[in-house]
């Protein structure tokens, strides 16, 4: 049975149908492979296995709700024959059983998973609204569901991390790089909240860049809720990314991907609510929202 989606709603019944060394004779140890530090739902993009440009190539983020143990994943971006689509549209070029590749391989979430489209539908019991098999929610919080999607979820239990992205199909070469926390190897002393009266508590969470683009998400050092920011900065010094995402109390840069192959990459944003949760996708202009949903509330 495919898992609420979170807390607060209910099914409706079933439906139909990631000093200089010193020269010495000794062999060279062996190379081992560090994963980059970061949040334990997000690895390396591992899977073992070939990787190709697909005409469609799909990103989706899982996550398992309360008490769960299955895993529920809702399509965000993807590529439709070259164009950048998000959302339902991604979900609706799927199968409805297909496999997909994981970020992470380890034993709560192995490289390669069988996910299929729920066939029931589903009543949001305190929104007081249906979804038709195989459409749902992107995710629910205590007062309603929101987005419709076309959310497919992982055949048997699975005790799996509660952030995780998966790509289809499993061969897609979408440029997939799960980003650590901190900000190593990212200037970001010319930042606008460098030197700022009052600005003493903040805190650099996370500090990405791909290619000009750096994108940076700040908090508070003391304890704040809704005092995390996201700023980006393409070329032309900080700006605030899109202020609808304001009020969340920090973010966390899950991945940069280019599932359409152009040279521009995606962000995809995971927003840290009190209560919940969000997600967003900056597409080719980081400084603007392509696609969310928000399941975050005070």
């Amino acid at each position: 049975m495919p898992p609420e989606p979170t807390k607060g709603a209910s099914r409706a019944p079933q439906s139909a149908p990631v000093v200089p060394a010193v020269a010495s004779t000794s062999p060279p140890a062996a190379k081992v492979t560090v994963a980059p530090a970061g949040p334990p739902s997000v690895g390396l993009d591992d899977a073992s296995g070939k990787r190709e440009r697909a005409r469609k190539a799909v990103l989706l983020f899982g996550t398992s709700t309360e008490g769960s143990e299955e895993l529920r994943f809702v399509p965000v971006v993807c590529s439709l024959d070259g164009k950048l689509e998000t959302g339902k549209a991604c979900g609706l070029a799927m199968p409805a059983t297909t496999r997909v590749r994981t970020t992470r391989t380890d034993t709560n979430a192995p490289a390669i998973l069988t996910i299929t489209r729920s066939t029931r539908d589903f009543h949001d019991e305190a929104g007081g609204r249906d979804y038709v098999a195989p459409t749902g929610p992107a995710c629910c919080m205590y007062n309603t569901c929101v987005e419709e999607t076309i959310p497919y979820f992982v055949k048997g239990n699975l005790v799996a991390p509660s952030r995780i992205l998966a790509v289809w199909p499993e061969t897609a070469d979408v440029d997939l790089k799960p980003q650590p926390v901190g900000a190593d190897g990212v200037e970001v002393v010319d930042g606008p909240w460098v030197g700022r009266p009052g600005e003493r508590g903040v805190r650099i969470d996370q500090a990405v860049r791909a290619g000009q683009q750096r994108l940076v998400a700040i908090s508070k050092r003391n304890p704040c809720g809704s005092c995390g920011a996201l700023w980006v900065d393409r070329g032309g010094g900080f700006a605030i990314v899109d202020e609808e995402i304001s009020g969340a109390d920090s973010f966390d840069v899950l991945a940069t991907s280019d599932v359409d192959g152009d040279g521009r990459p995606e962000a995809i944003v995971y927003e840290i609510w009190r209560n919940d949760y969000g997600l967003h996708v900056l597409g080719n202009d980081w400084s603007k929202l392509a696609y969310r949903f928000n399941c975050g509330n005070i």
